[in-house]
Formats: C-alpha cells, structure tokens, sequence
C-alpha cells in the first residue's frame, strides 16, 4: 500500500511536470498562430480593404485554430463599439488568451492602432507586431527547449524525494 502511495505521489509530480511543458507549447502555438492571423489581417486590410468586422469574422471561422476563440470573442464585443473605443475591446478580449507577456504587450500596442488610421499606416502596425511576434517566438521556442527537461524533470525529482521522505 506505501509503495502504491509513493508510485501515485511520484506519477502526480511527473504529471505536474509535463503540464508545464505543455502549457509552454500551447503559448508557442498561440504566438505562431497570432502570427500567422495577423498577416491575413494585413492582407485583408491593405489589399482588399475589408472592414474589420468582417476580417475578424474571417479569421473567427478560417484563421488559425489557436486564435478562432480570440477573433470570435472580438466580433461578438463589436457591438459595445460605440460605448466602449476599440483598443480596450481588444484588450479585453486579448486579456483572456494565455500569451507571454512580450507577445500580449506587442498585441495590445496593435490594438490601439487597428481602425482608427489609414490602411497604409494599420499596415505598418501590423508589420511591426509581427516581427515583434516572430523575435518573441524565436526567443520563447530558443527558451523552452533549454528548459523543458528542467520543467519536466524538476517536479518529478521533487516528487520521487518526497516520496523517500514520507514513506
């Protein structure tokens, strides 16, 4: 029965241990995904002039999967527009996905520019958050390889101890 107790105490710590590295990849994904989201924006903007509305409704049904929820989520507040200015929407919404706080701050700084400027300059915005989003990928995808054995590992070393401690 003690040995049992100790395997689950060490399987737990284990488990703990690979929904942070998880965890890591799912953020990797969503940073890559908003990349690849916002250089449609930029094409829907700048070539074919869509309204915003429509090219969240765009990317809400046809975008990357990581980022749907946050499009859908944006087209539905688009109804407080009028009570509400846009970049605090965004925010709200942007406020909700778990992205690394370089990637949200480079968002956010978007957000207070999309819809209110000429296509030309929303375009140069969004070149910009995208090469911020690409050098935050390289340096979070450079970090997560160096750590992930250390966020897997850790918490499991931490449980087979606790484990010869207890039992």
């Amino acid at each position: 029965m003690r040995l049992l107790a100790a395997l689950m105490l060490v399987a737990a710590s284990g488990a703990f241990g690979y929904s942070l590295v998880l965890a890591e990849k799912r953020r990797e994904r969503l940073v890559n995904g908003m990349i690849t989201s916002l250089e449609i924006l930029r094409s829907e903007i700048s070539a074919r002039l869509s309204p915003l509305p429509d090219c969240f409704r765009l990317l809400s049904e046809t975008g990357p999967e990581p980022c749907r929820d946050f499009y859908s989520s944006l087209l539905d507040t688009m109804d407080a527009l009028g009570e509400m200015e846009f970049a605090r929407l965004w925010d709200a919404c942007l406020s909700v996905q778990e992205l690394p706080a370089e990637a949200a701050s480079a968002l956010s700084e978007l957000g207070k520019s999309l819809g209110r400027y000429s296509a030309q300059e929303q375009r140069s915005a969004i070149e910009r958050c995208i090469e911020r989003l690409k050098f935050c990928s390289a340096e979070r995808h450079e970090k997560s390889q160096q750590t992930a054995r250390l966020r897997l590992g850790l918490p499991l070393c931490a449980g087979v101890l606790l484990a010869v401690i207890l039992y």
